[in-house]
């Protein structure tokens, strides 16, 4: 069993990390040669993660700022793994009150007053909680107070000509061509029941030279009746 962990941890190696296992733990002229996983384990600790990167962990843990962009999640996500690389990781009352000393003021100061958090009594992930809330609550009526003040000053974004053309499909644009034609040209020379227009010209091709006088219809000339003669019916000369 300790064998098959050896040959998977393998597996997921890369790097100088693989080119150590080869030569440590599985050349033929290796220097030792029985490993146990945990032996192994130990090694690969004893060779990569040294003095400095623990230091440097240490470092950005107590360096770790919030940043407004990406979230109170993320400071806190970031906190925790800066934690968890330092050689002895730091109590809950550390994080905790790392975590209040990096959090906005104003945060702070509401997690404490109005939500009546405590860190003597609460956890750190209690204040993150409350802080979540906040932070969104804060946005919400960061956005309303942005959206009034538009109101106020009357600022509206402006509606260019035939944006409702761009917002229709092809197919529909195809399909109501002549409409859009119509849409787009101005009131007096948009079509009618014509090509002459809603002016005077086109009044008269509809109604006639004088206004209220249409003009006279084409009569239409209906075929000749076809059926049987007079004299079939008893009725009139059947020449």
């Amino acid at each position: 069993m300790d064998q098959e962990r050896i040959f998977v941890l393998h597996e997921f190696m890369d790097g100088e990390a693989r080119n150590w296992f080869h030569r440590h733990v599985l050349h033929t002229n290796r220097d030792k040669s029985y490993w146990t996983f945990k032996e192994v384990l130990i090694g690969l600790y004893n060779r990569f993660v040294n003095a400095a990167t623990m230091q440097e962990a240490h470092e950005a843990f107590r360096t770790a700022v919030y940043d407004a962009q990406m979230g109170i999640q993320t400071f806190y996500d970031d906190l925790v793994g800066h934690a968890q690389n330092m050689a002895v990781y730091p109590d809950e009352f550390t994080i905790r009150e790392t975590f209040l000393d990096r959090i906005p003021a104003e945060m702070h100061r509401t997690l404490i007053r109005n939500d009546n958090l405590s860190p003597e009594v609460n956890t750190v992930t209690k204040f993150l909680a409350y802080a979540i809330c906040y932070e969104q609550s804060a946005r919400t009526a960061t956005h309303y107070d942005q959206c009034s003040s538009c109101r106020a000053t009357g600022q509206r974004q402006p509606v260019k000509v035939g944006t409702f053309l761009t917002k229709r499909s092809k197919m529909e644009q195809n399909c109501n061509l002549q409409f859009i034609v119509w849409c787009t040209m101005p009131a007096g020379q948009r079509p009618g029941h014509g090509l002459t227009g809603n002016g005077p010209a086109g009044r008269d091709a509809r109604y006639g030279p004088g206004l209220g006088q249409p003009a006279p219809r084409a009569t239409w000339d209906a075929p000749p009746r076809v059926g049987p003669p007079k004299a079939a019916f008893g009725g009139g000369d059947a020449g």
